[in-house]
């Protein structure tokens, strides 16, 4: 877009005040049933920076809040010794677990730095965006199997979509009913039908090996679920 474009067509008209700016990119007062001529450029650079300096928005997000993060940080690469990784999962595995915290996925199937790509999300749910991320994975980052790996003691399957939404409203005042958690009734079931999903999408590569396991948060054991039936 050259300078003098404008995103705005003059024919477009608009009811009502509106802002008006000018090529240079300074504020007029609202005119009545003028258009908007939004600046360019430079000057259209300039604005927005001076817009962003204009607005206040009340935040939390004190650095000092990461201050062990940071220091843990430091600690960790003084004796850093993974450069010479690439993005290849050198053991070819991809893991879609849960964002539980107490679920390490390497760990659990005694895998190392480097060698399997993890996917988490609340619940170990097979969404359309594990989906995105597995045909990057298996095509471009070496992966040729892949684990569903959801666990026991999950929120998402301890409660149902109604009881998460009203949880949250009455604790915090939030409605979230807009979005779906995706929790489930049988975690068993919905495994076997996120494992299916995975085999039976069009992208992926016809010999993707695919299998599904529960994780036991008590004993730390794996329990593989028939998903072939």
């Amino acid at each position: 877009m050259g300078r003098g474009f404008d995103p705005h067509p003059r024919s477009a008209r608009l009811n009502g005040p509106v802002a008006q700016w000018s090529e240079q990119g300074t504020h007029n007062p609202l005119v009545v049933g003028s258009i908007p001529t939004w600046p360019t450029g430079n000057f259209r650079l300039a604005m927005l920076k001076k817009m962003e300096g204009e607005i206040h928005v009340p935040s939390n997000n004190q650095l000092s809040e990461f201050d062990d993060i940071f220091a843990a940080n430091q600690t960790f690469a003084a004796s850093f010794e993974h450069s010479h990784l690439t993005g290849i999962a050198t053991r070819g595995l991809a893991i879609v677990t849960c964002m539980d915290s107490r679920i390490n996925p390497l760990a659990v199937t005694g895998m190392q730095a480097g060698d399997a790509k993890i996917l988490r999300n609340a619940g170990a749910r097979v969404t359309d965006d594990v989906l995105r991320t597995l045909v990057l994975a298996t095509y471009l980052l070496g992966v040729k199997r892949v684990l569903v790996m959801p666990h026991t003691d999950c929120r998402m399957a301890n409660n149902n979509e109604a009881e998460i939404h009203a949880m949250i409203d009455e604790q915090h005042g939030v409605d979230t009913r807009s979005i779906e958690f995706r929790t489930v009734d049988d975690q068993q079931s919905a495994l076997i039908s996120d494992v299916t999903r995975i085999r039976t999408f069009p992208l992926l590569p016809k010999d993707l090996v695919v299998v599904g396991a529960v994780y036991d948060v008590a004993t730390g054991l794996l329990n593989t679920v028939d998903c072939d039936a």
